[in-house]
């Protein structure tokens, strides 16, 4: 696979790029954090330019999130009120769910891009919310910078041994995430307790 990923940046070069991070992160799969990895290999390599390297990777991922988005606003809740007791997900889930992006959304996006599975989702219900593109275009272009920048870094850092570490420091982003997930809830679950009991 990692060989195949090198070949396909090499031969294919920023347009490859483009295509395929703009492909994961509508929900194909497609290993993008070892995909940036190997395009930061191939930068310390110099066979590929940073500039063109970092625009062909933000854009394409900013362009997947969009199309992810659009899917959202225009079919989300058709599909979901189809589809969506087969998924586990009664009206009730869907509500709260919608509620919870309709708060932290925007956060959510930054974060998401870190978190393979959440990055799809994220982009899916806002659009679903309906809510304004172009604020969630902002926040979707900061999170690719950030993440695509990141491990666009590793491989230059890493060199030969990127392959060995994309895996594992993808597992580490996701643990970090349901970490600070975790922590966050907390808090809220903590502020609601004090809140009820100074009213009561």
């Amino acid at each position: 696979m990692t060989d195949s990923l090198l070949g396909l940046v090499f031969e294919y070069g920023y347009v490859g790029l483009f295509l395929a991070m703009a492909l994961g992160l509508v929900g194909i799969p497609v290993p993008d954090e070892a995909l940036l990895t190997a395009a930061g290999y191939m930068l310390a390599q110099g066979h590929m330019k940073l500039g063109f390297t970092m625009l062909a990777a933000i854009t394409g991922s900013v362009a997947g999130m969009s199309l992810s988005y659009l899917l959202g606003r225009w079919l989300g809740r058709p599909l979901l009120t189809k589809f969506g007791p087969l998924l586990r997900l009664t009206p009730d889930k869907l509500a709260r769910h919608e509620a919870r992006f309709a708060k932290w959304g925007h956060v959510l996006v930054l974060a998401g891009y870190f978190v393979p599975g959440l990055r799809h989702m994220t982009a899916l219900f806002i659009g679903l919310g309906k809510h304004p593109y172009r604020p969630f275009l902002f926040y979707a272009s900061l999170g690719a910078l950030a993440w695509t920048s990141a491990f666009e870094l590793l491989g230059v850092l890493l060199g030969e041994h990127w392959r060995e570490s994309a895996l594992y420091v993808q597992r580490e982003a996701v643990m970090a995430f349901a970490l600070f997930a975790g922590v966050g809830a907390l808090l809220l679950m903590f502020r609601r307790y004090a809140i009820r009991r100074n009213s009561g």
